[in-house]
């Protein structure tokens, strides 16, 4: 027998009144698992063989943190419109009669029959060589000090990632994310740092956190403030 291959659907949920697209993954995978993208809507990974009615079931018993997360995002949707945080600068929206896309020194222009989904792909478009640049600025300032577990730079992968800030590849990639680029400099610098780190240790164990005190002594500081970070951004 082939081995059975992912595939999707989508289904409508009624939250609060309202019709919510759900967007349902099947894949090889243990469990069912919930989240909310950017545009409100939800996403359900499940294991191959799950019914409707284990879904539904599922569904039913998150409601509660659907609604919470679902209103969360549509907070976010309602402050991008009105500000856009990048390198932990505030940059105020301002709508134009002009049919084009700017940002200034402290504004972001955008035409005004512009929706959510509209302003964050284009200021995703924006920022990518603006990410692109900062984060390698970043890896070429560490790399002296972890030129030694490695004989070649990782090459740099920006990516838009839902669950995690970065990654370190075994074939030699060092994945950021674009929403780092809403963060202070300082948290960026600390993901680039725990990737790298990662060069030599490939957990988290005793050895890793020593490497990242040897690199960065307030690395807990900064960690608390990107887990409070996390929480609004991804």
């Amino acid at each position: 027998m082939g081995a059975r291959k992912s595939y999707q659907q989508q289904m409508w949920l009624d939250i609060d009144g309202e019709s919510v697209k759900l967007h349902i993954s099947a894949m090889k995978r243990k469990s069912m698992r919930l989240q909310i993208n950017e545009q409100g809507e939800v996403d359900l990974r499940i294991p191959f063989g799950c019914g409707k009615n284990d879904v539904l079931e599922f569904v039913k018993a998150n409601e509660g943190w659907l609604r919470q997360q679902r209103a969360g995002a549509l907070l976010r949707q309602q402050q991008a419109l009105e500000s856009f945080s990048i390198l932990g600068k505030e940059y105020q929206v301002q709508t134009s009669a002009l049919d084009e896309f700017l940002v200034t020194d402290s504004q972001i222009w955008v035409p005004d029959s512009w929706d959510y989904s509209d302003i964050r792909d284009a200021m995703d478009k924006w920022l990518r060589p603006q990410a692109r640049a900062h984060f390698q600025q970043q890896i070429d300032h560490w790399w002296p000090f972890f030129s030694r577990f490695a004989q070649q730079q990782p090459t740099l992968r920006v990516k838009k990632m839902k669950t995690r800030w970065g990654s370190l590849s075994q074939r030699g990639y060092i994945n950021l994310n674009l929403g780092l680029m809403q963060l202070p400099p300082e948290l960026v610098e600390l993901v680039v740092v725990h990737e790298l780190c990662h060069l030599k240790h490939f957990d988290h164990g005793p050895g890793f956190k020593a490497l990242m005190t040897e690199a960065l002594p307030d690395w807990r500081q900064r960690e608390k403030a990107l887990q409070q970070a996390s929480a609004k951004i991804l």
